[in-house]
Formats: structure tokens, C-alpha cells, sequence
């Protein structure tokens, strides 16, 4: 399968609250998908999505269920996993306590660093394919899970019991690719078809923000004070400068079939963003900070794009292998990057 449907897939497509799909041993133990990682000497080099930080070392999860652990980046052991969904995103609100999520609605917990992983959640019978596209954590016990079809859950005891949340944006469908704190009192989430949402109450109620895009929104970084640059399909990159300020419509008389990208300069001011151009039309999959506040992108056909969206002014490279990257850290003055080879250094 090429990386590039599949990172869409993942990434993006890429209710009074009440208790859903809890892991049951009883009920999952014949399920395939419910079975250990089967253990892979090349791992590292396959299929990777997701790739973070934590206990003076990196972690990577990917297909397969596989989660991989290193303390340079360089050399890496598979850590075992209790399911064999694909993994898709990590989160570590402390360097010992960390959560994945992926496909089938699994979301996974760890209180060792990411030594070991135990099956908190779990949603193999959806209706549609439940896929836990981001998880974002404000301490060890508080969180929310994003994803498909408007999937929106979130825990306040570490894990133990995941919500529902009920929202106006989950009657659209669409899918939630990543939700990131963009203040103390502001959460922000974006998503397919330009969807951009804003919650001032903790995640319990959220506003459809007006966009001037219609196409795939991958994913957010907060830059400090209250905004955020937004990247998604086509080397579309926007900045909010101020989330808060943001116009709001409501998702009950939004129409996706009848929408259209803005595309004059003034218009998209007008609308509480800014347009950034690029000199790409590869999709954005993957980004970080740097450690001098730039910014740098990853995505489709190996792309790998840095500078500092205040000016706008970027630098291009390419993967050497022209495979599409999902995911990267600042390491020592490099690049560490995942993606369909697995890991890899640029």
C-alpha cells in the first residue's frame, strides 16, 4: 500500500457523555486484531507513523501494532504491543506516563516511559472505522482522543473510563485530524474538509470556526500566544494569529458540497487567518518546532520543508528515496523522521 493513501487515511480519512467501549478481555480475546504484536527484526524500517519524544529516548508506532523504542534514534528494539491495529499517534504529558492511539479505536497506556503498554480502549465493531487519529494530554489524567467520523473522547481518571463527548461538530462527520491547546482556556481542532473548532470550556462544547479552505487539514502547531499554523493537503499552509478572534458558523447550516476555497488575500484576513504561501503542492503530513522557533513539515513524496512562517521563507528538501514522511523531531542538529521506510535521519 502506498504511504500516501495511507497517511491520509490515518491522519485524516489522511451525547451526554457516557462510557463507550472499554477493553474487555472476555470480549476481545478472538478477536485477530486483539493478538500481541508479532515481533519483526526490520520493524524500523517499515511502515511508521508516529513518532515522539519521552524518558531520554524516542518512540515510534506504525503498522502491525508495532511500537518501537530508542534512546539515540539510532539503534531501535520493538517494544510488545497488545494489539495488532495500526498505531498511529503518541502522547507523553509526563517523560513516564504516555498513551497511543491508532485504528480500531485503540488507545493504549504506559506508566513505565513506554517500556510496556497496556489496552485501555478498544472498538473493533464500530459501525464505521473508529481510528484515533491524535490524543492530546493537559496532565497524566486528563485527555482527549480524536478521529474519524467526528470521534471525540475524553478521560479524566488517566485512561480509565473514555467519554464521549457530544458536540455540534460531530454532526458533520468529518474527520478530526489533530487537537492541539493553543492557551490556558482555548482548545483547537482540525480536520477534514477545512474544519477548525475552538473550545473556551474545556473541551465540553465547541464552535465551528469560518475557514477559507475546503480541502484536508492534517494538522496544528500552537505558536504561544493564542495561535496556530494550520498545514493540510496541497502545500496549504495558514496561520490563525489569533484562534480566540476567529468568526463562527454553525455546523447545521454548513453545506460541504456548496463551499469553496477563499482565495483572495484580504478575504482571508477578513476571516481571522492568513494564507502562507509555499512553494510546494505536497501535502503536509507531519511537523514540529525548532529549536530556534522555526518551523519544519513533512509529507508526500518525501518532502521535508523549514523556516519561520512569520516571513514566510522556506527551504526544500527530499527524502533521498522520494517515500512519503509522517512524522519528525529536531535531534542534535538533524532531523529524525518516520515514515513508509521506517525510520530515517536527514
Amino acid at each position: 500500500m502506498m504511504l500516501r493513501g495511507l497517511t491520509a487515511s490515518v491522519l485524516i480519512s489522511c451525547l451526554a457523555t457516557f462510557n463507550v467501549a472499554q477493553a474487555s478481555e472476555a470480549e476481545t480475546t478472538n478477536d485477530p486484531r486483539m493478538k500481541p504484536a508479532e515481533a519483526m527484526p526490520l520493524a524500523a524500517q517499515r511502515i511508521l507513523v508516529g513518532l515522539t519524544q519521552a524518558n531520554n529516548g524516542y518512540l515510534a508506532v506504525g503498522m502491525r501494532g508495532h511500537i518501537l523504542r530508542s534512546d539515540d534514534g539510532k539503534q531501535w528494539e520493538q517494544v510488545a504491543s497488545p494489539v495488532r491495529s495500526m498505531l498511529v499517534t503518541l502522547d507523553f504529558p509526563t517523560q513516564q506516563v504516555g498513551y497511543i492511539g491508532g485504528h480500531d479505536g485503540a488507545i493504549l497506556k504506559s506508566t513505565d516511559g513506554g517500556e510496556q503498554w497496556s489496552l485501555q480502549h478498544f472498538d473493533g465493531e464500530a459501525r464505521r472505522p473508529a481510528i484515533v487519529y491524535d490524543l492530546m494530554f493537559d496532565d497524566e489524567q486528563t485527555g482527549f482522543a480524536v478521529g474519524s467520523y467526528g470521534l471525540m473522547l475524553k478521560t479524566t481518571d488517566g485512561g480509565e473510563q473514555w467519554n464521549r463527548v457530544e458536540s455540534d461538530i460531530e454532526f458533520l462527520g468529518f474527520h478530526n485530524s489533530q487537537i492541539v491547546r493553543v492557551s490556558e482556556t482555548l482548545l483547537l481542532i482540525v480536520g477534514e474538509k477545512g474544519l477548525a473548532a475552538r473550545s473556551a470550556d474545556g473541551g465540553e462544547t465547541w464552535e465551528m470556526l469560518v475557514s477559507p479552505y475546503t480541502g484536508s487539514f492534517f494538522g496544528a502547531i500552537p505558536d504561544g500566544q493564542g495561535g496556530a499554523v494550520v498545514y493540510g493537503m496541497r502545500g496549504r499552509l495558514y496561520k490563525i494569529p489569533d484562534v480566540a478572534s476567529v468568526e463562527t458558523q454553525s455546523p447545521m447550516d454548513y453545506d460541504p458540497f456548496m463551499a469553496a476555497n477563499v482565495e483572495e488575500s484580504a478575504a482571508i484576513r477578513a476571516m481571522g487567518w492568513e494564507r502562507l504561501e509555499t512553494p510546494t503542492n505536497e501535502s503536509f503530513f507531519g511537523a514540529t518546532t525548532m529549536p530556534d522557533g522555526s518551523i519544519t513539515l513533512v509529507g508526500n513524496a518525501g518532502l521535508i520543508m523549514t523556516g519561520d512562517p512569520q516571513n514566510a521563507a522556506w527551504t526544500v528538501q527530499r527524502n533521498p528515496n522520494g517515500d512519503t514522511l509522517a512524522g519528525v523531531l529536531p535531534v542534535d542538529g538533524a532531523l529524525l523522521t518516520v515514515g513508509r521506510q521506517g525510520v530515517e535521519w536527514h
